[in-house]
């Protein structure tokens, strides 16, 4: 399963500034000196997804788009890394755990792990905030890991060697579609999960999720009838 099945809500990331800039994930906003700069969707959840991340050159690419494409000069040093940071902050203060989910993981008799686009120390960091590391100490899969993530199947195929188990054996528990569409690809038997989110729902299904289902408590037969 991914980190978003193991957390009730994503927090939301904290907005930052640089010079009359500001990046503002929660309203989606990018305001040049409280003016809004048109940008299509895509482009800004990517440029936030990038200045979030510390995997690898994410967060320089994010800076460097900011400075040579949507400002014309480049945002301080530490603009990346003062992101992360209050992205953190935001973690500590609002991320809980999925309901259910630590009974859920009690009944399950199986090995189970968590596979990850994020990188280890988000996930250590999550994990940690929602007391569920000691669950996962050990059994953590990232991208970082392997040579494509998500929607790709390397990262599924890397977890299931990991436990020299064959990916027709595995059951993934996803909650977006790039996940379900790494599953499949893998060959692994994957279902949904989503808070009643309709429009979620319906996003995993057409990725190819068996079913969707919306509570913890279902998944311990959930795993018990894929065995």
């Amino acid at each position: 399963m991914g980190e978003g099945e193991l957390e009730a809500r994503r927090p939301p990331a904290a907005a930052v500034r640089f010079g009359e800039f500001r990046l503002d994930p929660i309203r989606a906003e990018f305001t040049r000196s409280g003016q809004p700069v048109a940008l299509r969707p895509k482009t800004f959840s990517l440029l936030a997804l990038f200045v979030a991340s510390p995997r690898r050159l994410l967060g320089p690419v994010a800076a460097w788009y900011i400075g040579n494409i949507l400002i014309g000069a480049p945002p301080p040093r530490e603009f990346a890394s003062n992101y992360r940071y209050r992205t953190y902050a935001a973690m500590e203060r609002e991320l809980k755990p999925v309901e259910g989910i630590e009974q859920a993981l009690d009944r399950i008799a199986i090995p189970y792990c968590v596979a990850s686009n994020g990188p280890h120390e988000k996930m250590r960091k999550t994990l940690g905030i929602t007391s569920l590391l000691p669950r996962f100490e050990g059994r953590m899969f990232s991208s970082a890991d392997v040579a494509r993530g998500k929607p790709f199947p390397d990262l599924f195929l890397h977890a299931a060697s990991h436990f020299a188990v064959p990916p027709s054996a595995c059951l993934v528990i996803e909650d977006s579609a790039s996940g379900v569409e790494a599953a499949r690809a893998a060959g692994m038997s994957v279902y949904g999960f989503s808070a009643n989110e309709a429009e979620v729902e319906e996003k995993l299904l057409a990725a190819g999720a068996r079913k969707v289902f919306h509570h913890m408590r279902e998944l311990p037969g959930l795993a018990a009838g894929a065995r």
